[in-house]
């Protein structure tokens, strides 16, 4: 099939058509939003691509709840769960009228564990969410649930965010690009293969972006540095300069991360942004304003999320910390290993 030039969502074509990683099982969170429809339209393109089987996911939130002893409350959960079979029944019947092998199923209990052990059973390749708009603020579509399964899962999270979702065929015309976003950790290993791996398949440059604090532009060293860096990712792309040819390496600045990252994304037609996450205990995933989250939220194209193994964690920094220590004498969020 033709590498695609448009947009990845939501008309992508051939988006994991990569080596020794062809998906087969796919597996979409849904709670029928109008931003989880985005994230249907390209996991169901996504299987039409690869031929692969398709899982719909919807966790029942009222399943616990505590209802009064009146029949009232009993009554309208009875409603929320048949709107729930309906919509997941309209799903799974449109994928099929695609062609697509398709089944689906309403979970109970917690929705990060549910879709986390339903990813487990079904022994799925690629999970895909949707993300929405929340008080005002723009945040994944399970709010929390969907950072633990960012970090948790053990397969790629493929997200499409309100800007992606809201792009139309051809906006990201041109030759477009997959920016690979790094930190120099030496796990950020198989986030940069499957990077490489899009770029080679559809045609797309490579961009290796690191990012510095914007303190460092104004600083003695202003010279040396960028030249530093730009070496590094140099050394860290050269693993894959044989699928893709010479990568652009690329060194920027911001006060905070996500927006150098996103702008950065945009100013070079970016069909991808690929980051590399920690998996982390539960009481880590609550610390707010996550990189992730806010490029997701702002990316105008998905957000492909990899995983570290656990092994990889201990002494490490974590790109995926708060913002905040952009601007407390942090050398960058990104910020370069000591392993490297």
């Amino acid at each position: 099939m033709p590498a695609s030039r448009g947009t990845l969502c939501p008309t992508f074509r051939n988006v994991f058509a990569v080596a020794n990683f062809l998906p087969r099982r796919v597996l979409l969170a849904t709670d029928f939003s109008a931003a989880s429809r985005a994230a249907f339209q390209a996991a169901r393109l996504l299987c039409l691509s690869f031929q692969a089987d398709f899982y719909i996911l919807n966790v029942f939130d009222y399943a616990n709840a505590n209802p009064p002893e009146s029949g009232g409350m009993l009554l309208e959960l009875d409603n929320f769960y048949h709107d729930a079979e309906q919509g997941l029944q309209n799903l799974i019947q449109e994928a099929r009228r695609s062609g697509i092998k398709c089944d689906g199923k309403i979970g109970n209990g917690t929705s990060h564990s549910t879709i986390l052990e339903t990813a487990e059973i079904e022994h799925i390749d690629v999970i895909v969410l949707g993300t929405r708009s929340i008080h005002g603020f723009e945040r994944l579509v399970f709010g929390s649930t969907a950072e633990a399964v960012l970090r948790r899962a053990s397969c790629p999270v493929f997200t499409v965010g309100p800007r992606a979702a809201s792009q139309k065929p051809g906006d990201a015309g041109g030759s477009g690009a997959v920016v690979f976003a790094t930190d120099f950790h030496s796990a950020t290993t198989e986030a940069l293969q499957i990077a490489a791996s899009f770029c080679s398949s559809m045609n797309l440059s490579l961009h290796c972006l690191h990012v510095l604090p914007r303190g460092v532009q104004d600083s003695f060293h202003k010279g040396i540095i960028p030249v530093i860096i730009t070496e590094a990712l140099h050394h860290l792309v050269a693993t894959v300069e044989d699928k893709v040819g010479p990568p652009i390496c690329a060194v920027t600045y911001g006060s905070e991360i996500s927006s150098a990252v996103v702008d950065y994304a945009r100013a070079n037609e970016a069909m991808l942004i690929v980051l590399g996450v920690r998996r982390a205990s539960l009481a880590a995933s609550h610390i707010p304003a996550h990189i992730a989250y806010r490029i997701i939220a702002e990316a105008p194209c998905p957000v492909l999320t990899v995983a570290f193994p656990l092994g990889h964690e201990a002494g490490s920094p974590d790109p995926m910390r708060d913002e905040q220590n952009v601007n407390e004498g942090e050398p960058s969020m990104l910020q370069a290993s000591s392993h490297q």
